[in-house]
């Protein structure tokens, strides 16, 4: 098979399931698709473009993200998405950083703050809840990873719940409509 950006992207988006972000190197994607390093760089600018693609990918498995009109509902669609995917939280964050308007469900989500804000003020409640659920992600998958190493005790704990998280997305968006 050719080598491509998407089979690239998705060779990547495979390695960071299987061994997390650490794991996601281009030597050992290199390896993985039987070709040179340098090869990889046909198709993909960058480590850092790379991981866009897999941001991408990772977003797109869940098309219900940008077909909703309350953006409570897109914020857990998102940590459902981000869930399925390990350290999925910090590639989307990167890429968030690295290239800001590259990802649709967060366009999305300052389209819905547009609708009840000023432009100014919907981009930063946007950036809000953003910058909360991938946080709040971020600690859950690192809480999986320390329990996954044994490092600590899977015990019970509504910490890292789908109603904690709700508790602080219905917290911003209290604090949003005053």
């Amino acid at each position: 098979m050719a080598l491509s950006r998407t089979r690239i992207v998705d060779a990547a988006y495979t390695t960071l399931c299987e061994h997390g972000l650490a794991g996601l190197s281009m030597r050992r994607l290199a390896h993985d698709l039987g070709v040179q390093p340098g090869a990889l760089y046909y198709h993909v600018a960058s480590k850092q473009d790379l991981l866009a693609g897999v941001a991408e990918r990772i977003l797109a498995d869940s098309a219900k993200l940008t077909s909703t009109s309350d953006p409570a509902r897109a914020a857990c669609d998102l940590r459902e998405a981000l869930l399925r995917v390990r350290d999925s939280a910090d590639v989307i964050s990167f890429v968030h950083v690295f290239r800001p308007d590259a990802l649709t469900p967060f366009h999305t989500l300052r389209e819905l703050f547009a609708a009840r804000l000023p432009a100014r003020q919907a981009h930063r409640a946007a950036q809000t809840l953003i910058c909360y659920v991938l946080g709040f992600v971020a600690e859950e998958q690192n809480y999986a990873e320390l329990v996954r190493a044994k490092i600590v005790n899977d015990r019970p704990s509504d910490t890292y719940s789908l109603s904690a998280f709700r508790f602080g997305v219905a917290t911003i968006l209290r604090g949003l409509s005053t």
